[in-house]
């Protein structure tokens, strides 16, 4: 990514004066050189001309819109280590790659050194190498030291993706009573983008965050609820892309989210299958931001509709003020609407496509419950 920022109306980001990363990188080396508690090699790469170097960093500032402002604050104030897997799997998911190339990104992070670079082709190596701590590999991981200019606090972990698909049997709900059939456990395809490995920081942290400081205690205790011990990708179920009705699904761009109390029925998971639908069970990757924004075939924006029980009026309520208080926005700053529908829709537009059905009113007016 050459340009901060994720903003896709080119007429709001900037046309004459665009910051890249390796200027906020270089500044950010410039300024780390010339403190007194960086490391050797750090400090190796300042510059007896450097001048006015956090005069740079507020030029910088000024030529950022807010929520870029926001994104290079939270980087800076980042002190902690991380990992990175020595392969990368990247998907059609991440990309506009087809769905059947796969590409694989290699990382050397135990030969990786700070450099400064001087114009658009000069690079300034550090002249002092200290030793690094020793890397270790885990599950296809690499180990990436703290930088010496600050201090280690927490660490952050991602596992490589494996190349084959995994399946997880689905748990029962307590609350899932309905007239639908059930089983105990259903083995379902995962999204090849991600694994039973990931990591997912569970502690809260003790600084809020600048989100979390807009909202009421309500929405807070509702975010609390969808934090669940549930690994992410357990809870994100790929379909086929090849509905078995007709070759002109309605649901061919849209991407199923189940409230708890239906997640685990079979029948509705026989009809998702049916449309080749993918499905989350979870709210958690609504916030992770793993699912495709387009669909992979037509381009179009990914529709994201929220199944419910019309029957369960209060879990209904419950499960539409969780989605709500994640105050989900696109790319573009707008706000992210979610539709709510009876499952029973899933039903009706099968029936629909094989010539069963014989219904003249709208189905998706009959079975919408509402908008958040």
């Amino acid at each position: 990514m050459k340009y901060i920022g994720r903003d896709t109306n080119q007429e709001t980001v900037f046309e004459h004066m665009k910051v890249t990363v390796q200027e906020i990188e270089d500044t950010l080396i410039t300024i780390a050189a010339q403190n007194e508690g960086s490391s050797a090699t750090i400090k190796s790469l300042a510059d007896p001309n450097d001048k006015d170097t956090w005069d740079r960093l507020g030029q910088i500032y000024s030529r950022l819109q807010s929520s870029q402002g926001k994104w290079l604050t939270r980087i800076i104030h980042k002190d902690f280590g991380f990992q990175v897997p020595v392969d990368v799997l990247v998907t059609a998911v991440h990309t506009s790659f087809p769905r059947d190339l796969e590409v694989k990104a290699k990382f050397d992070i135990k030969n990786l050194v700070p450099i400064r670079r001087r114009g658009d082709t000069g690079i300034i190596m550090p002249s002092v190498i200290q030793p690094r701590r020793s890397f270790t590999k885990d599950q296809g991981t690499q180990t990436m030291p703290v930088p010496l200019v600050a201090r280690s606090t927490k660490s952050l972990k991602l596992i490589s993706p494996p190349s084959t698909r995994q399946s997880r049997p689905l748990v029962l709900s307590d609350s899932s009573v309905s007239s639908l059939n059930v089983m105990k456990s259903l083995p379902q395809q995962m999204l090849p983008i991600a694994s039973k490995n990931i990591e997912i920081p569970q502690k809260t942290p003790t600084r809020p965050t600048h989100r979390s400081r807009r909202m009421s205690l309500e929405q807070l205790r509702s975010l609390q609820k969808i934090n669940s011990s549930e690994p992410l990708t357990e809870t994100i179920f790929t379909g086929t892309g090849q509905c078995k009705q007709t070759t002109n699904c309605a649901f061919h761009n849209a991407i199923f989210i189940l409230s708890p109390c239906i997640s685990s029925h079979l029948w509705l998971i026989d009809l998702l299958k049916s449309h080749g639908a993918t499905y989350i069970t979870s709210l958690l990757p609504l916030t992770r931001k793993v699912l495709p924004k387009r669909c992979p075939k037509t381009g179009k924006r990914v529709r994201k509709i929220a199944l419910v029980e019309h029957g369960r009026i209060d879990q209904t309520i419950a499960f539409m003020k969780q989605i709500g208080a994640l105050q989900l926005m696109r790319s573009n700053g707008k706000r992210d609407w979610i539709e709510t529908c009876d499952w029973r829709l899933l039903e009706k537009i099968a029936g629909l496509e094989k010539g069963n059905e014989n219904i003249k009113a709208d189905v998706w007016e009959r079975h919408r419950m509402g908008t958040v």
